[in-house]
């Protein structure tokens, strides 16, 4: 009895493994140790298309998740890439192949560490060129130094989670204290915003929406600690147009002045205006001066960084 159960098992294991499709890509790519190796499947009429088309997914997948910073060391990891399988597909009814592009994972790491690591030396070194006490100015030359290396960095880590599978940064404990102070830094120098004149508002909204996306931070116009002033004089023209029934024409205008409160200095200053027209006085209103505000918005952001950079 038992011989006859013994021999079952064998023939129910035997037709198990006949009956497994080992021609399909998952098949293959399942013989591959995923925490070792980034396996990338293409297919083509031929072996020679088929092992190109694995190469250039692989390509398109870590460019994927690749930010610009880091797109010069897309090459030096295809460079590490090769095909290692090739197959015909049996169930096609005419020539049809699959290829497997294999990058092993320890590779991919060597040819992005060594930058991670010359990055980090160069943001400590940076750190430590910070004014004691702080200065908000001085230190900020130094932050906008530290700006672009931890944008680099920062790309580089993403795409080193992806290649080496692990979805872990690297070396966090020593990267995240520079991204830190970078904020704080920029934070530090506080920006005071005035306006005056119709609608004036709306244009301030606009000025500090861009000041916060460039990490400074923004007070009231009275606060003393403020190292910068923005101030702006808003004007607001209306009229029917005489060509077209109904069209209410707005024009909304503004000067804007930049001012080093340090030392005491209007360093830019500059105009704004844009027309709007439409059926209702309101929204040719708000149109006008939308548009006014994210020109302003613009100019102020340009003016200001050009002009810390350089102090």
């Amino acid at each position: 009895m038992k011989k006859i159960v013994a021999a079952g098992v064998a023939l129910f294991l035997l037709c198990g493994c006949s009956s497994l499709n080992k021609n399909t890509v998952s098949y293959q790519k399942a013989k591959w140790d995923a925490s070792k190796y980034y396996v990338v499947a293409g297919d083509g009429s031929s072996k020679k298309a088929a092992a190109q088309k694995a190469l250039e997914n692989m390509n398109k997948e870590i460019a994927s998740h690749t930010l610009a910073p880091a797109m010069e060391f897309l090459p030096d990891l295809m460079a590490n890439a090769a095909v290692k399988k090739t197959w015909r597909d049996n169930e096609s009814a005419g020539k049809h192949y699959y290829s497997l592009a294999v990058l092993p994972r320890e590779n991919a790491q060597s040819v992005l560490v060594p930058t991670l690591n010359e990055l980090d030396a160069q943001l400590g070194g940076l750190a430590q060129q910070f004014s004691t006490p702080a200065n908000p100015l001085a230190d900020l030359k130094i932050a906008y130094k530290m700006q672009p290396l931890v944008e680099k960095r920062k790309a580089i880590d993403e795409v080193y989670q992806f290649v080496s599978g692990v979805n872990q940064p690297y070396m966090p404990e020593t990267f995240a204290p520079y991204k830190t102070t970078l904020k704080q830094k920029m934070s530090t120098v506080l920006v005071g915003i005035e306006g005056e004149g119709n609608e004036s508002a709306v244009m301030v909204s606009y000025i500090v929406s861009a000041l916060n996306k460039m990490g400074f931070g923004v007070v009231e116009y009275n606060n003393p600690a403020k190292v910068i002033t923005v101030k702006l004089q808003t004007e607001v023209d209306g009229y029917y147009s005489q060509k077209v029934n109904g069209l209410f024409w707005c024009t909304s205008s503004a000067a804007v002045s930049l001012r080093d409160e340090e030392n005491e200095a209007v360093f830019s200053r500059f105009n704004v205006s844009q027309r709007a027209g439409t059926t209702r006085k309101a929204d040719s209103l708000y149109k006008s001066m939308q548009a006014a505000g994210e020109q302003a918005a613009e100019e102020v952001a340009t003016r200001l960084e050009n002009y810390l950079k350089n102090k």
